[in-house]
C-alpha cells in the first residue's frame, strides 16, 4: 500500500501528521511506519471516490471503506484479508480519527468497529508441541550450535512463557528484564501501554543462559577464530553490534526477523503446524486457561486492555494438561 497515489497535498500533510502524532505518543516504531501506510490507502481510497477534503468525511465513507478493505485481495498471498490484518488498518483509521479531532480543526464523529478475529487464524500449539519445539532447540545445528539453541530457547521464553506480542519482542531491550525480581517490562504494548509481566522460573533460565553466553556471541566477530585464539587477541566486536536490544541477530544488530528461525524450530521438532510468534503467545493464553488461572489475570498477563479479547480463548479448553 505504499505505493498508493495520493494526488492531494493537504491529505499528504495530513499522513505527514499523522506519523509525527504516533512518535509523540510514544507508539511502538513498527505501530508508526505501519499505521500511516494503513490510512493511506484509507485516503487514497475516499479521494478516488471523490471526496477531496477531510471535512467532507462522513460515518458512510469510513464504513464503505472498511467494507472494501473485507473484499480487496491480499497483496502478499492468495485469498482475502484476516481478520486480525483487517483490524490492524481499522485501528490505524480510527486513531486517525482521533489524531483529527485532536487538531480542534476537523471533528469526524465516527469510531470503526473492529471485526470478530477468525477462530481459524490462531494456531495453536499443545503442551507436547511445545516441549517438542523446546527440546529440538537442543539439537545440533550446523553453525553456532550453542548460541542458535540458547536464542532459539529464549524465543520461546519470551513469547511463549511471557506472552508478549511480536512488537514487544522485537523491541524488548536487555534493560527490560530484572532477573533478580524475575520481571519483564513492556515498555510499549499495544495501544502505548506498559505493564510487567512474571517470569516463570524454567524461562528465567533459559534467558540468563542466553544473555550469558549466546547473546554474547552474536555481537562479536568470530571470523577469524583460528587467528585470535593462536595470537590470544579479544574477539572484536561486530560493526552493528547493538548493545541495548535483547534479541540480536547473526550481523550483531537488532533481530526484527523471526520467521526463518521459527521455520528451523517446527521442522526440528516435526511440528505440522504453521509456528509463529503469536501463535506461541495464543498457546500460553489457552495454556494457562487450561490450567485454571483467572482469566482476570490471562488478560492482565497478556496485556489486554479488555477481557473480550481474552474470552476468544475460552472455546478451545478442552484438554486439562498444566503449562510447561
Amino acid at each position: 500500500m505504499k505505493s498508493l497515489i495520493i494526488q492531494s497535498q493537504h491529505y499528504n500533510y495530513l499522513l505527514k501528521s499523522y506519523k509525527e502524532y504516533l512518535q509523540t505518543l510514544g507508539y511502538a516504531t513498527v505501530t508508526a511506519e505501519s499505521w500511516p501506510i494503513h490510512v493511506r490507502e484509507f485516503l487514497h481510497y475516499i479521494e478516488t471516490n471523490g471526496i477531496t477534503s477531510i471535512l467532507s468525511i462522513e460515518t458512510s465513507h469510513i464504513t464503505n471503506f472498511i467494507a472494501h478493505i473485507k473484499q480487496r485481495k491480499n497483496k502478499t498471498k492468495d485469498g482475502a484479508l484476516s481478520s486480525s490484518s483487517i483490524n490492524k488498518i481499522i485501528n490505524a483509521v480510527n486513531v486517525f480519527i482521533k489524531f483529527l479531532n485532536s487538531t480542534g480543526k476537523f471533528i469526524v464523529e465516527s469510531t470503526a468497529q473492529r471485526v470478530e478475529n477468525d477462530i481459524s487464524e490462531r494456531i495453536i500449539l499443545s503442551i507436547e508441541e511445545i516441549k517438542k519445539l523446546y527440546e529440538g532447540t537442543f539439537l545440533p545445528q550446523r553453525t553456532n550450535s550453542i548460541a542458535i539453541g540458547q536464542r532459539d530457547r529464549a524465543i520461546i521464553a519470551i513469547f511463549y512463557g511471557c506472552g508478549l506480542r511480536r512488537s514487544e519482542g522485537k523491541q524488548l531491550n536487555i534493560t527490560d528484564i530484572d532477573v533478580q525480581k524475575r520481571l519483564l517490562f513492556v515498555r510499549k504494548g499495544k495501544g502505548n501501554k506498559q505493564r510487567y509481566v512474571p517470569i516463570a522460573a524454567k524461562h528465567l533460565q533459559d534467558i540468563k543462559d542466553y544473555l550469558r553466553e549466546g547473546r554474547q556471541w552474536f555481537l562479536y566477530d568470530h571470523a577469524d577464530n583460528y587467528h585470535h585464539a593462536a595470537n590470544g587477541k579479544p574477539y572484536e566486536k561486530k560493526e552493528a553490534a547493538d548493545d541495548t536490544a535483547f534479541f540480536i541477530s547473526q550481523f550483531g544488530n537488532r533481530m526484527n526477523e523471526f520467521y526463518a528461525r521459527l521455520e528451523q524450530m517446527t521442522q526440528r521438532a516435526e511440528i505440522n503446524k504453521n509456528v509463529t510468534l503469536h501463535g506461541l503467545r495464543h498457546s500460553i493464553a489457552t495454556h494457562l486457561l487450561q490450567s485454571g488461572m483467572d482469566i482476570e489475570e490471562i488478560a492482565k498477563f497478556l496485556g489486554h486492555s479488555s477481557l473480550a479479547s481474552t474470552q476468544i480463548y475460552t472455546h478451545i479448553i478442552n484438554e486439562h494438561d498444566s503449562v510447561i
